[in-house]
Order: structure tokens, then C-alpha cells, then sequence
């Protein structure tokens, strides 16, 4: 397949592209989730977690430059046959629309409990895709661009957090490895679903200028990027709140913004939102494009940007089916399922049989 220089990104863009699909509704829900099961010892398996997904990328791209100039839904028939990979494929589309669904249902609860508590959800969750498809459908190097430049707010963000140091207590996070190893593995598990999001590279490697190398390198250096921004905000709200307070705290992050004051303005957890929601709208473009270019090459078609309407319209339907906590964590469950499917188990096998039977793509010319 070839690529023509307008669908084409740098290495830079693409480890830009893999940051701004990792960070963004994890923020405020990754410190809770994880301190709940490994305590004091959080931020040890969001580091641990970080390298687990910098295995993934590994394989990922090793399976991506044995087929340089295709994406993954081009090679799966050839890998698993024609029946095997279109099963593969819908797993994936699945996984991708579902992942784009539990991000609005979780952004939609929060800007409803912090910012318009008497807007319907609906509402809500129109605003935000709307938005989204208007970049979604856009060739993956405008993407890349608009991407490169809100990539300064997560500083900001970073920025605001680093103001709460003046209420730490580092003893919060002694001892370590208190809880043990199991514990602190068990929540590495939790922290790597807010890392998911790097496997966009399995469907733009053939769109990265440079040689394969670059490309690893590229995507490493998103990884460890995204693993040291949320092992930071995991961190500090490890040792600005006691373990009691962030049992009951659902968004510490969120609580830990609002009681700073500023001389010169007040209530700093909506600006701190304000700049969250445009980091959030791009995982939502991301994860949007992903599902537009699933469903598209499901069904023969090249272009992506006729099936993005369609998609969005339906993770809109399944944004709406959650009414409560409980329908949350099932539908959590179910993308983590498909996740653990999707991103570790089908790589390494489609590696696998890439080697064993010697398929493999044909070089194409990088630009």
C-alpha cells in the first residue's frame, strides 16, 4: 500500500500522537484506582506498568516493520487467514469503540459532578464528540499536528499539580514495598489500562517517516513520557493526602487543585479542568480515529473519514446505557478483557507466526 506524503508524520508527531492517546481521563482517576489495592506503594506499580507496556510497544513494533508498508487489518488475513482475521479484526474494532466509550462515560461524570450539574448527559457527551469528529475525520498527519500543539497544556497541568508540594508529607509513602509484591502487582494491572493507547502504532507505523529504529525510539520515549507524568500525580497525591482521605476521594487529583489559592485567582480546579478537557478531547480524537479506521477497512473501504459519523453516533448509544457505578465497572471490565486480548495475547502470536511460517511485507521507500 502506498502512502502518499500528506498521510505521512515525523517520529517526533508520532511519539506526540502515543502521549496525547495515553494521558487523559486517567489523570484524575489513576491515583485512587491504584492506591486502593497497593496503598502507599501506588507509584511503584505505575513505574512497573510503564515498563510492561514498553514491552508491548516492543513486540508491536517488531511485528509492524515485518510489514513496513501495511497497516495491522492489511496483514491480519495474511497472518491468521481470511476467517481468523476478520474475527481479529471486529475484536479489535470492538476494542477500540469500547475504550472511546468508557472515556466519555468517565469524562461525562465528571464534568457533570464539577462543572454543569443540571446539564443531561447527553448534552455533555454530543459537545465533546462533536467536536472530536470534526478532527477525527482528518488525515492522520492533521491529527498529528493539532496533537503537537495543545502537547504544552499537559505541562500546565503538571505545572498547577507541582503547587501542592507545599502540603506533602513524604512520610505518607513509607514504608516501602509495605504491602508486599502481589499488591503492588496488582496494581500495576490496574495502572496499565491508563497506559493503553500506544497501540495506535500497529495502525500508522507505514505513515512514520524515518527508519525502524526511529520509530521504537519514538514510541518509547512516548511511553516513558506518559509512565513519568502519571507515576508523578500518583506520587503526589500519595504524599499531599493520607491513605483515609484518598479511600474516599474518587478524582484526588482534582480535590488536591482545588484547595490551592492563588493571589491572583481562585478556584484553580476549573482552570485545571478547563485545560483537561482539551488534553481528554485528544484521546477522544485518537481513539476515534481508531475505531473509524477499524470499522472502515472492515468493510474494503480506504478512506476512514466516512465511517467516523457513524462510529461516534454509536459509542454515543453506549456512552448513554451506564446510569451507574456498577454498569461503570462492568463495562471497565469488559474493555479490560478485550484489552488483555487485543494488545497482549494476538501481537506476540501474530509475531510468532510471522517468524515460524517467514511472511513478511515488502519494503517500502521512506520518505
Amino acid at each position: 500500500m502506498m502512502i502518499g506524503v500528506k498521510e505521512k508524520i515525523t517520529s517526533g508527531q508520532l511519539m506526540i500522537l502515543i502521549i496525547q492517546t495515553q494521558i487523559g481521563i486517567g489523570i484524575l482517576f489513576l491515583p485512587s484506582t491504584v492506591e486502593a489495592v497497593a496503598k502507599n506503594d501506588a507509584w511503584i506499580s505505575v513505574l512497573m506498568a510503564g515498563v510492561a507496556s514498553s514491552l508491548m510497544i516492543l513486540i508491536m513494533w517488531a511485528l509492524s516493520r515485518r510489514f513496513p508498508s501495511m497497516i495491522l487489518f492489511d496483514y491480519l488475513p495474511l497472518l491468521l487467514g481470511k476467517i481468523a482475521g476478520k474475527i481479529v479484526h471486529v475484536i479489535y474494532a470492538m476494542l477500540f469503540i469500547l475504550e472511546c466509550s468508557l472515556v466519555m462515560v468517565m469524562f461525562a461524570d465528571v464534568v457533570r459532578d464539577w462543572v454543569f450539574a443540571s446539564t443531561p448527559i447527553w448534552v455533555i457527551l454530543a459537545l465533546m464528540l462533536g467536536t472530536s469528529v470534526y478532527m477525527a475525520v482528518a488525515r492522520i498527519q492533521l491529527i498529528a499536528r493539532f496533537f503537537v500543539l495543545t502537547f504544552g497544556l499537559i505541562f500546565v497541568l503538571i505545572l498547577i499539580s507541582t503547587y501542592a508540594y507545599r502540603d506533602a508529607d513524604i512520610m505518607y509513602i513509607l514504608p516501602v514495598n509495605g504491602v508486599g509484591f502481589p499488591s503492588i502487582f496488582k496494581g500495576m494491572e490496574k495502572s496499565l489500562s491508563s497506559l493503553f493507547g500506544f497501540e495506535i502504532l500497529l495502525l500508522c507505523y507505514p505513515n512514520v517517516i524515518g527508519v525502524s529504529k526511529k520509530i521504537l525510539k519514538a514510541a518509547m520515549f512516548g511511553n516513558i513520557f506518559s509512565t513519568c507524568i502519571y507515576s508523578f500525580l500518583v506520587f503526589t497525591c500519595l504524599i499531599v493526602f493520607s491513605p483515609e482521605e484518598l479511600r474516599v476521594i474518587p478524582q484526588p487529583v482534582l480535590y488536591m487543585v482545588k484547595s490551592l489559592s492563588f493571589t491572583v485567582f481562585e478556584r484553580a480546579d476549573l482552570y485545571f479542568l478547563t485545560i483537561w478537557v482539551v488534553v481528554v478531547v485528544s484521546t477522544v480524537i485518537s481513539y476515534l480515529f481508531m475505531s473509524a479506521k477499524s470499522v472502515s477497512t472492515l468493510f474494503g473501504k480506504k478512506k476512514h473519514a466516512g465511517s467516523v459519523p457513524v462510529v461516534a453516533l454509536i459509542i454515543l448509544i453506549i456512552s448513554l446505557i451506564p446510569h451507574n457505578q456498577e454498569m461503570v465497572n462492568m463495562l471497565q471490565n469488559i474493555v479490560a478483557g478485550i484489552a488483555a486480548v487485543a494488545i497482549i495475547v494476538v501481537p506476540p502470536i501474530l509475531l510468532g507466526i510471522s517468524y515460524l511460517l517467514k511472511i513478511k511485507g515488502k519494503e517500502q521507500t521512506k520518505g
